[in-house]
């Protein structure tokens, strides 16, 4: 099954370009690497249509692995496949602020999965997440924590920080588990049943917007396989909150901050 969030399920290419100028060296499958002009951009892009000369004539199937892939960020684990997106993109970053309501993970409709083979991180054969150094959780307590951490985030019009801090919070109650009567999927339930928000400042519009946004970082998280666990996403999530709140003071727009907090983030080697 391949998932992904429900605000990013409209995703279709704009042609907005944005990906084709940011002066990526691009590889072929056969070896050979697209040029640059002296912009920086990709020589394949038609400024005039805004569109990939290869795209126009030959279609998507035609494009270099790179390029078939964005703005999508994938995780395959024993669950099956995640789709997530680079914000990046315009297109995407749009998609934040469309909309409200609290998000949910949905299965992924073709236009958004069928590019071909999805290439990410391949973590199907590897153990599950750590719940805490030395303990590992179980691939359906992951699984638990993740979709109700995505609600968590984004289902209350609250500032941003404060839903991060709710979101830390209930984590904490998870990984203090140790075996017993209750299974570690009834705990992940009962911390997250257990939250009961405190007085918060109302979020605004771009709060809802950021909340979303840290919902598609945490959702299909390579950080969950990558260091120890549940722990390495939330510092993972602090670092996001903390790069946007940089990237925002340049200019007060959140769009382009969020856009240029995704490059640092998921684009910088």
């Amino acid at each position: 099954m391949i998932w992904c969030l429900d605000f990013h399920a409209p995703y279709r290419c704009h042609h907005a370009g944005a990906c084709c100028k940011a002066g990526w060296t691009i590889p072929f499958e056969d070896g050979t690497v697209a040029a640059q002009d002296d912009t920086g951009a990709c020589i394949f892009l038609d400024g005039r249509a805004r569109r990939c000369a290869i795209h126009r004539a030959r279609g998507i199937d035609a494009l270099p692995l790179a390029c078939r892939m964005f703005p999508r960020v994938v995780l395959h684990d024993g669950r099956g496949t995640f789709v997530s997106l680079s914000h990046f993109c315009p297109t995407a970053a749009a998609l934040l602020f469309e909309g409200s309501g609290r998000a949910d993970i949905v299965g992924a409709p073709a236009a958004l999965a069928n590019v071909g083979d999805l290439d990410g991180l391949d973590a199907r054969h590897e153990w599950p997440p750590l719940l805490r150094p030395g303990v590992l959780m179980d691939l359906e307590s992951y699984g638990a924590w993740e979709r109700r951490a995505v609600v968590l985030l984004t289902g209350d019009a609250v500032a941003a920080r404060d839903a991060l801090a709710r979101l830390e919070d209930v984590t904490a109650r998870v990984i203090a588990w140790t075996p017993g009567s209750a299974s570690l999927r009834d705990r992940v339930h009962g911390a997250f049943d257990q939250d009961r928000p405190p007085r918060m400042h109302a979020g605004s519009g771009r709060d809802t917007a950021v909340t979303r946004w840290l919902a598609a970082r945490l959702f299909g998280a390579w950080s969950a396989y990558q260091g120890d666990g549940l722990a390495a996403t939330m510092r993972y999530l602090r670092s996001c909150l903390q790069t946007f709140e940089e990237e925002v003071q340049r200019d007060a727009d959140a769009r382009e901050a969020i856009r240029r907090s995704d490059f640092r983030l998921l684009h910088r080697g």
